[in-house]
């Protein structure tokens, strides 16, 4: 649901950062992925598969990572420097690794389980609840038949932190914000 979502975060004036699993690229186009950097998203790394790495081996985590930035490049080579770790599980030799490549793990302090709670008002009255400035929300992205009741919640989401009179950054524009 690449479009649909990319035109409700442009109805909004809202960007994102799109963490991507490298085993999920295979159903997605290089033009979508490009069709939403190009509107000032942000893509980066999830690791190659949505597992917790945290009880793997140092050169497992690291080979994953290497060939999820490798599929990533395929999009562009614009790929941010962020990295959230699948399931937040982070371990020693994980934060060995990303300081190898200078990559900045992030962990969001807003996140309503909307894999598992298929009710959209549920997870964006949660989301809405739980926000303050600054804050990193972790919303999935939906599929046909799979979350698609993040699309609503998304539209519910947005609209809330509008009415707010939030802006809505990617990672690397809140970011931008705070060293300023």
């Amino acid at each position: 649901m690449i479009k649909e979502v990319k035109e409700l975060f442009k109805s909004y004036n809202a960007h994102a950062t799109f963490f991507i699993a490298g085993s999920h690229c295979k159903n997605v186009s290089i033009e979508d992925i490009n069709s939403l950097i190009d509107v000032g998203h942000e893509i980066a790394n999830h690791n190659m598969f949505d597992i917790p790495y945290n009880k793997h081996s140092q050169d497992d985590f690291e080979n994953d990572l290497i060939e999820t930035n490798s599929i990533l490049s395929i999009y562009s080579e614009e790929i941010s420097k962020w990295y959230r770790p699948p399931h937040a599980k982070m371990s020693k030799h994980m934060i060995n690794v990303l300081d190898k490549y200078d990559l900045t793990h992030v962990l969001g302090d807003v996140f309503a389980n909307d894999t598992s709670i298929p009710d959209p008002e549920w997870i964006a009255k949660y989301i809405l609840n739980k926000v303050k400035p600054g804050s990193i929300v972790i919303i999935h992205m939906p599929e046909r038949g799979v979350r698609e009741w993040n699309y609503k919640a998304m539209d519910i989401i947005l609209e809330g932190l509008a009415n707010r009179g939030y802006d809505i950054l990617n990672l690397t524009e809140l970011h931008s914000l705070s060293a300023n």
